[in-house]
């Protein structure tokens, strides 16, 4: 081993080192709480993760940025909200496969009285969510809970109540799936 070789041998282990350290605590890009360039809202409860879904910081909760309306321009009703939902998980919406129809508690979360997201598309009813979610949707959400054999639970948006509507209602209503990101 001659003298030249030695220094040599040594920056390459401490570059070794030194990368496997900071690939080991970099976030992964995947990681939706710690992603590498992220748009998030005002108050930094939600991050845009720029693949058509927002993390809530909060509540460890990640949801589509659209809800159905959104993305197909029609109305569902709670059994069609299912669909939707399996149909996100077939495909893989955003590269998630388990994506679930949200509870009332979980949609509660997004209610903001304090923000106003957009109106409800062809209504004067002003959405209250977080502005960093799409615009101009349903201002009321299908949520996982029925209410007997013939109706379901929703939550408006609007003013943050509890709904009961017939199952096979559509009338501007639409889901917004989510998915556990931290339990």
């Amino acid at each position: 081993m001659t003298a030249s070789t030695v220094p040599i041998k040594k920056l390459l282990v401490v570059c070794s080192i030194l990368i496997g350290t900071l690939a080991w605590a970099s976030p992964s890009p995947a990681d939706p709480f710690f992603p590498m360039q992220s748009i998030r809202s005002d108050d930094d409860r939600f991050i845009d993760n720029e693949d058509g879904t927002i993390t809530d910081t909060k509540t460890g909760l990640m949801w589509m940025k659209q809800e159905s309306y959104q993305q197909t321009g029609h109305w569902i009703t709670w059994m069609e909200s299912f669909d939707f939902i399996k149909k996100a998980n077939e495909k893989g919406f955003a590269n998630y496969y388990d994506w679930q129809m949200p509870t009332l508690k979980d949609l509660k979360t997004l209610h903001e009285p304090h923000k106003t997201n957009s109106q409800q598309v062809g209504r004067e009813m002003k959405i209250h969510i977080d502005p960093i979610f799409a615009k101009e949707g349903s201002g009321a959400w299908w949520a996982l809970e029925a209410n007997g054999h013939f109706n379901a639970f929703g939550i408006e948006f609007n003013n943050g109540k509890i709904f009961s509507a017939p199952k096979k209602s559509k009338a501007r209503k639409a889901v917004r799936p989510m998915r556990v990101v931290k339990p």
